[in-house]
């Protein structure tokens, strides 16, 4: 027996139901969403606040002895006291920061087995070019306690068996005792120093 064809009215029931399933599926997706959002992401919750960058030194003084200027963001604009060239053609400068209140030496043009000191009256630091690498970049001693009236004093250590040890030292506010021989270094900023790493004093 044949099927009986809908009218007008079954049509119009079918279309009602079929949105009303709809709007079912919708509200109970957007229930869910809403139930599993977090609490934080609710409209008008707090926001944690951003945390800003500082790029203020991390140590001063005594607390920055030892360590090293670049991971304590003491190498951001410090002043070049002095630079001087050595005998062989390596170039050692003096460097000053008033806001950690702390000095260092870095060197450029080296040979592997070269060795860096720099002391401001109390413990020496040194460094040694140890690889090929180093002897493309800066390197770079750790730092020493300087202020108004200290006296830094660098000595550069040839690897050669012949070569002599070379100093030259340099007074806050006063001239600088030693050879300035020229320019600045052809390489950029410092890249590599294996100063040991210790915590800076909270």
């Amino acid at each position: 027996m044949a099927g009986r064809p809908y009218g007008r009215d079954t049509w119009t029931m079918i279309a009602l139901l079929s949105l009303v399933s709809v709007c079912a599926l919708l509200a109970g997706g957007l229930a869910l969403v809403l139930l599993l959002r977090p609490a934080g992401d609710a409209e008008g919750a707090p926001r944690p606040a951003p945390v800003p960058y500082s790029l203020a030194p991390r140590c001063h003084g005594v607390n920055c002895e030892g360590l090293d200027p670049i991971r304590l963001l003491c190498g951001i604009g410090p002043v070049g006291l002095t630079t001087y060239r050595t005998a062989g053609g390596a170039r050692v400068e003096l460097r000053y920061s008033e806001k950690c209140g702390a000095s260092w030496a870095r060197a450029w043009g080296t040979r592997v087995g070269d060795r860096l000191e720099v002391t401001a009256g109390g413990p020496t630091h040194d460094v040694r070019v140890r690889d090929k690498d180093d002897t493309e970049t800066y390197l770079y001693t750790a730092m020493v306690t300087a202020g108004p009236g200290s006296t830094v004093r660098a000595c550069f250590r040839p690897a050669s068996a012949g070569g002599e040890r070379e100093c030259f030292t340099a007074r806050m506010g006063h001239a600088v005792t030693g050879a300035d021989r020229g320019p600045g270094p052809p390489f950029p900023a410092p890249a590599r120093r294996r100063v040991p790493h210790r915590p800076a004093p909270v």
